[in-house]
């Protein structure tokens, strides 16, 4: 669901089918404002939308990249600091400081990979969104399309053209919290 406060219009649909129609019909009118609502993943939603890979992984790189600095100023400047030359080894040794570094950028690289997922997944989320629709969590899939007023009742329309068995449009005064119906 978004985070979106406009006013827009919710429409239900009962097979994968109709909701595929709807999306092309949308794509085919020019509308591209409105978010996909589905019970499950399905792949052909998914390929009618084409969405943009996940900015999750640019979290990934840039914690494993941190980790792996981080792991090897730590030990540098350990080694730097407490100075402990033993047999005539070198101070600064490779392979048991890149152990450290290997560790801190599998660390850092998931813990950047969670907090990623929580940022771009908007979690966590404790209201519930103006188009909820109690059916949309068990057997019935949903356009929710945002724009202006004037636009909403021509999308509405085309949206009953393609399947939708209800379309409920929400004008949503902010400064009131109230919720209008159709």
């Amino acid at each position: 669901m978004s985070t979106y406060k406009g006013p827009h219009i919710l429409g239900i649909y009962p097979t994968i089918d109709e909701l595929i129609s709807g999306i092309r019909e949308l794509k085919k009118a020019k509308k591209r404002s409105f978010t996909v609502i589905s019970p499950v993943p399905h792949h052909d939603i998914e390929h009618e939308l084409h969405p943009k890979p996940s900015p999750v992984r640019m979290f990934t790189l840039l914690g494993g990249l941190f980790g792996f600095a981080l792991g090897w100023a730590l030990t540098y400047y350990a080694t730097e600091s407490y100075p402990l030359i033993v047999g005539g080894k070198p101070l600064f040794s490779i392979p048991p400081y890149g152990i450290i570094a290997y560790i801190l950028t599998i660390l850092f690289g998931a813990l950047a990979t969670i907090a990623g997922l929580f940022l771009n997944a908007r979690l966590p989320d404790f209201v519930i969104k103006d188009a909820y629709d109690e059916r949309l969590s068990s057997d019935h899939f949903a356009i929710q399309y945002y724009g202006d007023e004037s636009e909403l009742d021509a999308v509405g329309e085309l949206l009953k053209n393609t399947g939708a068995i209800d379309s409920q449009k929400m004008v949503v005064n902010v400064s009131k919290k109230e919720q209008f119906v159709d």
